[in-house]
């Protein structure tokens, strides 16, 4: 009983967003992209200040245990910063580039395949076509012309 409760709300809920979508689609495209934005910007904010909690707290650390001047210090903590992060990017490259070569190894077998199925596809239909009787022909290309000349209707 409390799962078909719930089944209707869920139902319920979604047919509101969808009526919501219908009527006002402008709205609703406009919040959901302010809300990604925002949702990346406070990301981006975030890791901003974990970078410079980072590297402040490398900065004091640095200057304390050295006793170096201001200039001496930054660059110590900038390589420090750059060989940190030196081996997770060389690995994410390796796995973008091995993502990359498999990419490209496999877009021509597809093509390839896709482009076999669309042929016999098309072979398909014009054999049907010409296995059609010349009124059913007829019919459709009314049916046609009649569609296209109500759209041009709506598109003025």
């Amino acid at each position: 009983m409390i799962l078909t409760t719930y089944k209707k709300i869920v139902y319920s809920l979604v047919f509101i967003g969808i009526v919501v979508m219908v009527t006002i689609p402008d709205v609703v495209i406009d919040l959901s992209t302010e809300f990604f934005h925002l949702v990346f910007e406070l990301i981006f904010e975030m890791a901003d200040v974990i970078f410079e909690s980072v590297e402040t707290m490398l900065d004091h650390l640095v200057e304390h245990l050295f006793h170096t001047g201001l200039h001496d210090t930054q660059v110590i903590v900038f390589y420090i910063l750059a060989s940190t992060l030196a081996y997770p990017v060389y690995r994410l490259a390796r796995i973008v580039l091995r993502l990359l070569f498999l990419l490209l190894k496999t877009i021509p077998i597809k093509y390839a395949h896709y482009k076999t199925q669309w042929i016999l596809l098309r072979q398909d239909v014009f054999y049907y076509w010409q296995k059609l009787p010349f009124l059913i022909k007829l019919k459709w290309v009314l049916i046609a012309t009649s569609a296209l000349y109500l759209a041009s209707f709506l598109i003025m």
